[in-house]
């Protein structure tokens, strides 16, 4: 049975996996031709960025505000079955086997419509958090796109993936922790949206 630990957990590991296919093909999003010269490669965690910039966290504590009461139900269930299961454990010798035999059914019940529950917050928190995470990551594309060719960058790599193991790098070729102050500083000097009612005709 899946332990009320996990389900804390899942918001923020979800938040790290759902990203994994927008990072694996985000590098190849650029379009500029390479500068000639010589070859100048950077290094970028595209998940870290993504997770650590200030949007990334703005919509993860959204996010977790947004599932707190389907989390906190779960939890619920979950201590509920916990204790329905160790009662039983104590005191099924003592009763009698219709009794045993109704109690395992309300265990038995409650344990499969806590895993649908579960099913349906994990489908529907992971679809959220792909969706946030995919957009911001779509926005940070292009800055980072600006970022290297001003730095004269010819190639970029992900070393968010596992599939893109890196040895060595010079700490200047890794470039996550600049992106993220890159998009930040956009991000904030962006101008908000209008929320002013549009103009009556008169």
């Amino acid at each position: 049975m899946t332990t009320s630990k996990n389900i804390l957990l899942l918001l923020c590991l979800l938040l790290l996996v759902s990203i994994t296919g927008f990072s694996q093909t985000a590098a190849a999003a650029t379009s500029s031709p390479p500068p000639s010269g010589p070859t100048k490669i950077a290094f970028v965690n595209l998940q870290e960025a993504v997770v650590t910039c200030n949007e990334g966290k703005q919509e993860s504590a959204t996010l977790q505000q947004r599932f707190a009461a389907k989390q906190n139900a779960l939890k619920a269930q979950d201590d509920e079955l916990k204790k329905l299961k160790d009662d039983y454990q104590a005191q099924g010798p003592k009763l009698s086997e219709e009794e045993r035999n109704s109690r395992l059914k309300v265990i038995q019940d409650k344990q499969k419509a806590f895993e649908r529950n579960y099913a349906d917050f994990q489908s529907e928190s992971q679809e959220a958090q792909q969706e946030a995470m995919n957009r911001i990551g779509r926005k940070m594309i292009p800055i980072m796109e600006k970022f290297l060719i001003s730095n004269g960058y010819t190639a970029v790599f992900d070393i968010s993936s596992s599939q893109t193991p890196v040895l060595w790098a010079t700490q200047d070729s890794i470039i996550t922790k600049r992106l993220v102050d890159a998009y930040n500083a956009q991000s904030a000097s962006a101008p908000a949206p209008s929320t002013a009612p549009p103009p009556k005709n008169p």
